[in-house]
């Protein structure tokens, strides 16, 4: 009878321990319904369509390259001739705009595939710039002894995924309205779509102005691939947690609760487009869809990722409830049978699968707040039982709750989450260790074991 106390004490530990089986099944289960939600994210990206790049736009100019070839030839009588013959190459011209302003302005909506809603969106997107036609005149002056015989030139946008062109787009040429063909018309890639032009000033310096507008679904994000040599994207949209992506951060934005605005502005110094252009050249065009500026839309902390982060401190929420029922068993000499603690301990985690299946359907803090309320006026009632006291199950669960309320502002916060959970732990174990340091447990040990034993005779 002498080490009863010790032995319980081990059975409790034991306890905590093996409650930890069921929080790895909890945390299997979080990562099982975050599978589900992308299968779901998964099905609706194929019958929507993605996240999109948008590369906008680049003027392709065919041509064919005529001059002379001479060549050195030993005839029958070993006699050597020179042979003068033309040798055409078929080559194409890829300019990239002077100037380039986008601006996009992105309405998001919701689709749903069983209980998860999936993000997507409808961006109206205006292009405006111009090209020049120096490139032109250079290859012109290079090849002056040589005839360049200029093929039809057209004007190709790349997006990254082509259902997305909710409808045919119309591009305003140098005054002109011309129709956009699908396809970009460009090797290496065929998302996007492509516009025939007419033949192209030759003879002298000309500025050639254009635009379109685009309307462009996706889901998930929208980027920029900054093919000018001097650009300005602007955007703005109703979400308002985005998160900028890409070679480049907004030069300027502004996040509200209802949605963000941002600039981006750079030159081809800013990232390699003249390198992604020169790999167009050799039949990779896929490259230009490369440097990007863009946004993703997400959730800063999804409902997930809050109830995994709310299951790792479940350990700490189980073990300061042993600690304080141990208490008043040692201080009010109760005996409060391990059967009791595996009861509380499960308790406790019940209220973490309320938390995962309440906020599938509402707002994670009324989840939050459901099973937090109904587990911790279980546990009052349970603890005034077992204690036969109702002020000490109140005083127990008012602590429970102020547990709760501590750990879901920790939750909420996603910078100092780390931070917030290392200083409410060191409180804890300071209040415990400060409330306990005139305690003579060797007395308060060999009481509970008297006792023990009077029950026992």
């Amino acid at each position: 009878m002498k080490n009863r106390f010790y032995l319980k004490l081990f059975t409790i530990v034991a306890l905590i321990l093996a409650l930890l089986l069921p929080q790895g099944f909890m945390l299997d289960l979080v990562q099982e319904r975050t599978n589900w939600r992308f299968q779901a994210f998964e099905t609706v990206e194929r019958s929507w369509p993605g996240a999109q790049t948008l590369a906008a736009p680049v003027l392709a100019i065919p041509y064919d390259l005529t001059y002379k070839s001479k060549e050195k030839v030993i005839d029958d009588k070993y006699v050597e001739k020179e042979i003068i013959s033309d040798v055409t190459l078929h080559n194409v011209l890829y300019l990239m705009p002077k100037q380039l302003t986008v601006k996009s302005q992105l309405e998001n909506s919701l689709r749903y595939r069983g209980i998860y809603a999936v993000p997507v969106y409808n961006s109206h997107i205006d292009v405006t710039g111009e090209f020049s036609n120096q490139a032109i005149l250079d290859l012109l002056s290079r090849n002056k002894e040589s005839k360049i015989t200029w093929g039809k030139p057209h004007l190709s946008v790349l997006v990254s995924d082509q259902r997305g062109i909710a409808a045919q787009p119309d591009l305003l040429w140098n005054g002109d309205k011309i129709a956009f063909q699908p396809s970009s018309h460009l090797p290496g890639t065929e998302q996007g779509m492509n516009a025939p032009l007419p033949e192209l000033p030759s003879n002298e310096i000309a500025r050639l102005p254009f635009a379109f507008t685009l309307e462009l679904h996706g889901m998930q994000g929208l980027h920029f691939a900054l093919v000018a040599e001097n650009t300005d994207v602007q955007t703005s949209a109703n979400w308002p947690h985005p998160s900028f992506t890409g070679g480049l951060l907004p030069e300027t934005h502004v996040i509200t609760d209802k949605g963000f605005t941002a600039r981006w502005r750079a030159s081809s110094f800013s990232l390699n487009v003249a390198g992604a252009l020169e790999r167009c050249s050799k039949n990779e065009c896929s490259s230009l869809l490369g440097p990007t500026v863009g946004f993703e839309l997400v959730q800063p902390v999804d409902i997930y990722q809050q109830a995994e982060r709310s299951i790792k401190y479940a350990l700490l929420l189980i073990v300061l409830t042993f600690v304080a029922l141990i208490l008043f068993e040692l201080l009010k000499q109760l005996r409060i049978h391990p059967i009791q603690y595996l009861l509380v301990g499960m308790a406790l985690l019940v209220f973490y699968l309320l938390l995962i299946s309440l906020s599938e359907h509402i707002l994670f803090l009324y989840a939050y707040s459901t099973g937090a309320a109904a587990c911790t006026l279980l546990l009052t009632v349970y603890f005034g039982g077992i204690l036969r006291s109702g002020k000490l199950g109140l005083l127990l669960g008012l602590g429970l709750s102020v547990l709760y309320t501590v750990l879901y502002v920790i939750l909420q916060s996603e910078e100092s989450a780390l931070l917030m959970g290392s200083v409410l732990t060191f409180v804890v174990l300071a209040v415990l260790m400060l409330a306990t340091r005139h305690f003579d447990w060797y007395a308060l040990t060999r009481q509970s074991e008297q006792d023990a034993e009077l029950d026992a005779l």
